[in-house]
């Protein structure tokens, strides 16, 4: 499981900046700052059992293209996890069953509580790249 960055109105200010910035440079780096803020609080917010697998797996993907532009991922990715025993959904979301158990939200509530530091931390790095630049 993973959050993913959604911003309103940020896929046109930062194809622009990208556009103003050298092709050697891009936005990664901005957003990875982003993601490893939220990364840090899901940490600190995550239920912890016996092992701490579930806070330990909490992490940040590489950034890559999608069709709504660069994105970084944080959270728990299903790959990073393991064959056949993915349950961080089922703890952030509850489910039913013959033990059923209550939800434990700790991605949303996250993201929920980091996306302006997020959004600031890309905007801040952004200007530091233009400043570089002498834009």
């Amino acid at each position: 499981m993973a959050a993913k960055f959604d911003m309103s109105g940020t896929d046109i200010f930062l194809r622009d900046l990208e556009n103003m910035i050298p092709s050697d440079e891009n936005v990664d780096g901005a957003l990875t700052a982003a993601a490893v803020g939220i990364a840090r609080v899901m940490r600190r917010m995550a239920p912890v059992g016996d092992t701490g697998r579930l806070r330990d797996a909490i992490g940040v993907g590489g950034p890559r293209n999608s069709s709504r532009g660069r994105t970084v991922t944080a959270g728990i990715h299903r790959k990073d996890f393991g064959e056949g025993d993915y349950y961080p959904a089922f703890v952030e979301y509850g489910h039913g069953g013959p033990r059923p158990a209550p939800p434990h939200p700790f991605i949303r509530p996250a993201y929920d509580l980091t996306k302006d530091e997020a959004w600031e931390a890309i905007k801040a790095a952004m200007i530091q790249k233009l400043k570089e630049k002498g834009l």
